[in-house]
């Protein structure tokens, strides 16, 4: 063991690691104690277009009805956890939206940095806010997300982080909404951000970031503007995946 590792293990003993969500005694990972053990992977086989779940006798990787029958705009998601399946991550989001702990973001934002490493040149953008959202909430939860994850890489390969895009008008949130309504809910609600000039996204592969994809409508609308703004291939990077496309 290095000098760093030493140094590690006696800070430990001294003040050992606690849970970012709930202060209880965790492991060293920084990724919660053990009621609240923050997932990396959503269970079960996923859709490899939109992370859907897909029924167990489907191989994992396999697209879900729904995306063959009509694609999402973006090329693919990815979740660290489903989020009725895996309820540790219920707690993270809830606290992180609406229990002002944006300080969660850190530790959130760099286990979706991990997953996204090793992709080479990417360029982050935040599913944006409401103005009238950030001001009520005090922060734009999916912009520190971005940032954390972006801040996570070592700094030769570490992702842009863009503003790309601004929320033209407040929207319902999807989660309380019927499937119907959930694209007619987003459309027209994002437009390119006016106070920055056209992104040049070059080769880069651009990522999405939002804290929950539900039916994948806000994606979609977020991945049609960024295409426009000459995106050639967007992904989206979530904390949760709610349930399948509908």
């Amino acid at each position: 063991m290095g000098p760093d590792g030493i140094l590690r293990e006696l800070f430990d003993a001294v003040l050992p690691p606690l849970c970012p969500l709930c202060r209880a005694p965790a492991a060293g990972d920084g990724l919660g104690c053990d009621a609240h053990r923050l997932p990396l992977l959503p269970a079960g086989p996923r859709c490899c277009r939109c992370a859907a779940a897909l029924p167990e006798s489907i191989a994992d990787g396999e697209r879900c009805a729904e995306c063959r029958r009509d694609p999402p705009s973006f090329a693919r998601a990815i979740a660290l956890a489903d989020y009725r399946a895996q309820p540790a991550i219920r707690e993270w989001i809830l606290a992180l939206k609406h229990g002002a702990r944006p300080d969660l973001a850190r530790t959130l934002g760099r286990a979706l940095g991990a997953r996204l490493a090793g992709r080479g040149e990417i360029v982050l953008v935040p599913v944006p806010l409401h103005p009238l959202r950030r001001i009520e909430r005090g922060y734009d939860q999916a912009l520190l997300l971005a940032r954390a994850a972006a801040e996570s890489a070592p700094l030769s390969e570490r992702p842009r982080v863009v503003r790309a895009l601004r929320r033209v008008r407040p929207t319902a949130p999807q989660g309380s909404l019927g499937a119907p309504s959930r694209s007619a809910n987003v459309a027209g609600a994002f437009a390119p951000r006016r106070a920055f000039p056209r992104p040049r996204f070059g080769a880069a592969e651009v990522w999405l970031v939002d804290d929950v994809v539900t039916s994948g409508a806000t994606a979609d609308a977020c991945a049609r503007v960024l295409k426009r703004l000459g995106a050639q291939r967007v992904g989206v990077a979530t904390l949760a995946r709610a349930s399948g496309r509908e």
